[in-house]
Protein backbone atom coordinates (compact mmCIF):
# COMPACT_ATOMS: atom_id res chain seq x y z
CA UNK A 1 0.00 0.00 0.00
CA UNK A 2 2.96 2.42 0.52
CA UNK A 3 4.26 2.10 -2.87
CA UNK A 4 0.54 2.55 -4.12
CA UNK A 5 0.15 5.53 -2.24
CA UNK A 6 3.80 7.35 -3.24
CA UNK A 7 3.04 6.12 -7.18
CA UNK A 8 -0.58 7.77 -6.66
CA UNK A 9 1.06 10.60 -5.51
CA UNK A 10 3.95 11.04 -7.77
CA UNK A 11 1.59 10.65 -10.55
CA UNK A 12 -0.47 13.42 -8.94
CA UNK A 13 2.51 15.76 -9.04
CA UNK A 14 2.73 15.23 -12.62
CA UNK A 15 -0.41 16.44 -13.84
CA UNK A 16 0.57 19.87 -12.09
CA UNK A 17 3.85 19.54 -13.79
CA UNK A 18 1.60 19.25 -16.81
CA UNK A 19 -0.83 21.88 -15.98
CA UNK A 20 -3.46 18.83 -16.09
CA UNK A 21 -5.93 20.17 -13.95
CA UNK A 22 -8.74 17.86 -14.55
CA UNK A 23 -6.32 15.18 -13.84
CA UNK A 24 -6.16 16.52 -10.81
CA UNK A 25 -9.06 17.16 -9.82
CA UNK A 26 -10.00 13.43 -10.59
CA UNK A 27 -7.67 12.37 -7.99
CA UNK A 28 -8.98 14.96 -5.26
CA UNK A 29 -12.25 14.13 -3.02
CA UNK A 30 -15.30 16.96 -2.95
CA UNK A 31 -14.65 17.67 0.05
CA UNK A 32 -10.83 17.77 0.60
CA UNK A 33 -9.78 20.27 3.10
CA UNK A 34 -5.86 21.55 3.11
CA UNK A 35 -4.75 23.15 6.86
CA UNK A 36 -1.62 25.16 6.23
CA UNK A 37 1.18 26.70 8.61
CA UNK A 38 -1.34 29.13 10.78
CA UNK A 39 -4.92 28.94 11.64
CA UNK A 40 -6.29 31.07 8.94
CA UNK A 41 -4.78 29.03 5.85
CA UNK A 42 -7.37 26.25 4.48
CA UNK A 43 -8.23 26.15 1.44
CA UNK A 44 -11.63 23.97 1.01
CA UNK A 45 -12.59 21.94 -2.31
CA UNK A 46 -10.71 20.60 -5.17
CA UNK A 47 -10.53 24.07 -7.30
CA UNK A 48 -8.89 26.00 -4.32
CA UNK A 49 -6.14 23.03 -3.74
CA UNK A 50 -5.36 23.07 -7.43
CA UNK A 51 -5.67 27.03 -7.73
CA UNK A 52 -2.91 27.28 -4.49
CA UNK A 53 -0.76 24.59 -6.05
CA UNK A 54 -0.47 25.59 -9.36
CA UNK A 55 0.20 29.04 -8.23
CA UNK A 56 3.26 27.62 -5.76
CA UNK A 57 4.35 25.33 -9.11
CA UNK A 58 4.38 28.68 -11.06
CA UNK A 59 5.91 30.76 -9.34
CA UNK A 60 9.24 28.83 -10.22
CA UNK A 61 10.72 28.95 -6.76
CA UNK A 62 14.01 27.09 -6.88
CA UNK A 63 14.22 23.50 -4.63
CA UNK A 64 17.01 21.21 -3.56
CA UNK A 65 15.46 18.15 -3.06
CA UNK A 66 11.33 16.41 -3.00
CA UNK A 67 11.25 13.54 0.00
CA UNK A 68 8.40 10.90 -0.07
CA UNK A 69 7.77 8.94 3.07
CA UNK A 70 4.86 6.52 2.67
CA UNK A 71 1.95 5.29 4.69
CA UNK A 72 -0.67 3.18 4.69
CA UNK A 73 -2.88 5.95 4.27
CA UNK A 74 -0.49 9.01 4.64
CA UNK A 75 2.13 10.21 2.87
CA UNK A 76 4.94 13.01 3.83
CA UNK A 77 6.46 15.43 1.29
CA UNK A 78 9.21 17.33 2.25
CA UNK A 79 10.55 20.30 0.04
CA UNK A 80 13.30 21.81 0.68
CA UNK A 81 14.99 25.01 -1.04
CA UNK A 82 16.50 28.40 -1.15
CA UNK A 83 13.30 30.39 -2.60
CA UNK A 84 11.15 28.69 0.08
CA UNK A 85 11.38 31.54 2.55
CA UNK A 86 7.74 32.37 3.79
CA UNK A 87 4.43 31.93 3.51
CA UNK A 88 1.65 34.12 4.58
CA UNK A 89 4.52 36.56 6.51
CA UNK A 90 5.38 33.34 8.44
CA UNK A 91 9.48 32.47 7.92
CA UNK A 92 9.48 28.65 6.94
CA UNK A 93 13.36 28.48 6.66
CA UNK A 94 13.57 26.56 3.56
CA UNK A 95 11.36 23.91 3.62
CA UNK A 96 7.84 22.58 4.41
CA UNK A 97 6.27 19.89 4.85
CA UNK A 98 2.84 18.24 3.54
CA UNK A 99 0.98 15.23 5.13
CA UNK A 100 -1.40 14.27 2.25
CA UNK A 101 -3.86 11.25 3.32
CA UNK A 102 -5.08 9.01 1.07
CA UNK A 103 -8.35 7.09 1.16
CA UNK A 104 -10.28 5.01 -1.64
CA UNK A 105 -7.71 6.28 -4.49
CA UNK A 106 -8.60 10.02 -2.94
CA UNK A 107 -6.54 12.65 -1.62
CA UNK A 108 -8.87 13.45 1.25
CA UNK A 109 -6.90 15.97 3.11
CA UNK A 110 -3.56 17.90 3.26
CA UNK A 111 -2.17 19.42 6.42
CA UNK A 112 1.41 21.47 6.69
CA UNK A 113 4.48 21.44 8.91
CA UNK A 114 7.50 23.26 9.56
CA UNK A 115 9.39 20.23 11.08
CA UNK A 116 9.92 16.68 9.42
CA UNK A 117 9.62 15.17 12.67
CA UNK A 118 6.09 16.72 13.64
CA UNK A 119 5.58 15.88 10.09
CA UNK A 120 6.41 11.96 10.24
CA UNK A 121 4.84 11.89 13.84
CA UNK A 122 1.03 13.37 11.96
CA UNK A 123 1.12 11.21 9.85
CA UNK A 124 1.87 8.11 12.13
CA UNK A 125 5.31 7.51 10.63
CA UNK A 126 7.77 7.92 13.79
Amino acid sequence: MKRHNIEFLWAWFDALRRNDSETMAAALDPLIVWHGIQEGLVCHGAQEVIATFASGYDANQEIDSLELIGGDQQIVLGVRGPDLGEISDVPIGGEIYNVFTIRHNKITRIDDYLQRDHALAAAGLT
